[in-house]
């Protein structure tokens, strides 16, 4: 039987140079599109796009079944100086949700799915926290600074990449060496105290390539609860106070060439994060806006890669060792309870572990396509503890397990002229539990003269339980993998002698008993005048109801859109504007009875302009929520107004 897994929740890359010739890519709001390059003539020509999340492996984007958005290195530069999630926002059938501005929680759906049931990859490493209610990966802590591109893949893709693939996978690709060596400096300042910095340099020889980065972030922030609304600023005699956040990161990769066809690779990454926040759902008003509550988070990934080609290049082989570190810490108010349930402030920790080994084999069979294979073994283990804030007592362990998943995988996919099909599945094995099998087939029918490509898919997706879901105070030791089964079909298609394209993709998921979720996402890449206007457009409609009440499900607003026009007509400068539209959707109230509220629409417009002031040099401005527009991501939490930032990037 199927349960649903979208209740609500309360709580590798491409050829660079490729990438780099791509004008448009189809950044943030829209479905993945092909690049538009000037012709010598004026005209608009192709170039390729490779993504590597469809097929676990570089593979072109005209050969994808799914629905999939890129977000290129242009778009995160533009708009990810404070937080990889601002650079996602638009994205067709993915949400984001921030408790109360820069620092805070920062969840990512896709397709109404709940934030642990959206696989979250950093250079194929799995992100998620055991030690969470739901395994969700918290986007607050990164930085998007030295990520190179990102890959949305929509639909249930556990056949590919196992547990926790139920509405999809964001793929998060960072930045390798370059041919020539490169240092980058961005210093940005603005709205709220707000300063942020990074520095990178990357580079290669004939055998040796290197990326690395350094990042920092601070904001005097704003009250995440309350803040600029009249509601809840009315209760306080005094002003709210700020929720500051202080950001700082780092990462490396470094790959060597032994010998021809043969490379390992090491890479690492690690995010810091302190931050204040408030509680809304507290009992009494004063300690709603608390002086008292901080948390801390730290995330750590590394990894080794060995890939090695054999059979005069038929057959290439990655063998791949991982690792990841959680450790949250939070300081709260009145927010731990004894016997009798008498309260007291108090300190809770979680900490979370993965290590992971992955084998995968591609094997070219020439006309019958390509066949996928291989095997993964992974051990997580999680743990949390809470210290009441008062004389002589001790540290209390509140949960504490361990389990480990093993998996095997394969996929065929196959050309036959304009016809493309794929099909592929997996068996996961959590000790002690039933396997869970899932499968993915799609299908592609491409006519080149029309510029048109139709494409269907079906899969089911699955969630193993958690560590806390199993082995918490709350959790059961016995509980199985949750499924859904999806089917989606969708057209991409070329006009204008190849200047613009539209994709349309209608799904729906299907679960006995739990969840009704349908929906259709359409997105539009246009380049209205060459070299100076360009227009990207992106609609999500989202059905998505209780199969039981017959109730909308928290937090799924039914319409969404994004529209972006961009200017590059005067020399030197590129000029843009977009606005985010996120119709009404249901809440819950933070206070007695806690009754389901609806929240209200709202559209945010916000722009920014860039000076290329020399090859090396140039300077930016951004303004978020032009109009000063008030409304809520999240019942009683706070976000920015009008703010301005502005900044400089140096290259030598």
């Amino acid at each position: 039987m199927f349960s649903t897994p979208f209740r609500d929740s309360r709580v590798i890359a491409a050829n660079r140079n490729i990438i780099a010739a791509v004008v448009l890519a189809c950044p943030a709001g829209l479905g993945a599109a092909p690049a538009l390059a000037q012709g010598r003539a004026g005209g608009v020509e192709e170039l390729p796009i490779l993504v590597v999340t469809p097929f676990r492996g570089p593979a072109g984007l005209d050969r994808s079944g799914s629905a999939i958005t890129v977000v290129d290195r242009q778009q995160i530069e533009a708009w990810g100086t404070k937080s990889l999630a601002d650079v996602l926002r638009g994205t067709p059938g993915l949400d984001i949700t921030e408790n109360g501005g820069p620092g805070s929680l920062s969840n990512v759906t896709l397709r109404g799915s709940n934030p642990g049931q959206t696989l979250i990859l950093i250079d194929g490493i799995r992100a998620g926290d055991s030690s969470n209610i739901d395994g969700s990966f918290d986007f607050a802590t990164l930085s998007a600074q030295d990520v190179e591109r990102i890959e949305v893949l929509r639909g249930p893709q556990s056949a590919l990449y196992g547990s926790d693939a139920m509405g999809g996978v964001v793929n998060i690709i960072t930045r390798k060496g370059a041919a020539k060596p490169q240092t980058i400096l961005t210093l940005e300042g603005g709205s709220f105290g707000t300063i942020s910095s990074s520095l990178s340099t990357r580079g290669s020889t004939e055998k040796l390539s290197y990326a690395f980065s350094i990042q920092g972030l601070h904001t005097d922030g704003f009250s995440r609860y309350g803040y600029r609304i009249g509601r809840i600023t009315s209760q306080f005699a005094n002003r709210l106070e700020r929720d500051k956040t202080d950001k700082a990161g780092a990462s490396g990769r470094i790959a060597y060439t032994l010998t021809p066809g043969t490379e390992v690779e090491v890479g690492f990454r690690t995010y810091s994060s302190a931050f204040r926040f408030d509680n809304p759902g507290a009992f009494f008003l004063a300690s709603k806006d608390t002086r008292l509550n901080k948390g801390h988070q730290n995330v750590s990934l590394g990894f080794v890669r060995a890939s090695h080609v054999m059979l005069d290049g038929k057959l290439q082989n990655s063998l791949k060792l991982s690792a990841s570190q959680t450790n949250r810490f939070n300081r709260l108010e009145q927010s731990c309870f004894d016997a009798v349930f008498n309260s007291f402030d108090c300190e809770v920790r979680f900490k979370s572990q993965r290590m992971a080994v992955e084998y995968q084999g591609d094997l070219k069979l020439g006309r019958f396509g390509t066949f996928i294979f291989g095997a993964r073994s992974e051990r997580e283990q999680a743990s949390g503890s809470e210290k009441w804030i008062v004389p002589l007592s001790p540290v209390m362990p509140t949960f504490k397990g361990n389990q480990t998943t093993n998996s095997i995988f394969a996929l065929h996919r196959m050309d036959f002229g304009r016809l493309g099909l794929s099909l592929g599945g997996r068996v996961d094995t959590v000790e002690g539990k039933e396997p869970f099998p899932t499968w993915r087939a799609t299908v592609t029918y491409s006519i080149a003269e029309t510029g048109t490509k139709l494409r269907v898919s079906a899969g089911t997706g699955a969630k193993a339980p958690t560590l806390f879901q199993r082995f918490s105070i709350y959790g059961t030791p016995g509980l199985q993998a949750e499924e859904n089964l999806s089917i989606e079909a969708g057209v991409d298609q070329k006009f204008w002698n190849g200047r613009g394209t539209v994709s349309l993709t209608a799904f729906g998921y299907y679960n006995v008993g739990r969840a009704n979720i349908k929906g259709v996402e359409a997105s539009a890449a246009i380049v209205v005048v060459p070299e100076t206007w360009r227009l990207r457009a992106a609609y999500t409609y989202l059905h998505a109801v209780d199969s039981v009440t017959s109730l909308q499900l928290l937090r799924r607003p039914k319409h969404k859109g994004f529209v972006s026009l961009v200017y590059s007509g005067i020399p030197k400068i590129q000029i843009e504007g977009r606005v985010t539209f996120i119709g009404s959707r249901i809440d819950i109230a933070n206070d007695f009875p806690y009754a389901r509220v609806r929240m209200a629409p709202f559209a945010k417009l916000d722009g920014r302009i860039s000076y290329k002031v020399s090859e090396k040099v140039s300077v930016f401005a951004r303004i978020e929520n032009a109009t000063n527009a008030r409304y809520q991501e999240i019942r009683d939490y706070g976000v920015a107004g009008r703010s301005l930032y502005a900044g400089a990037r140096i290259v030598w």
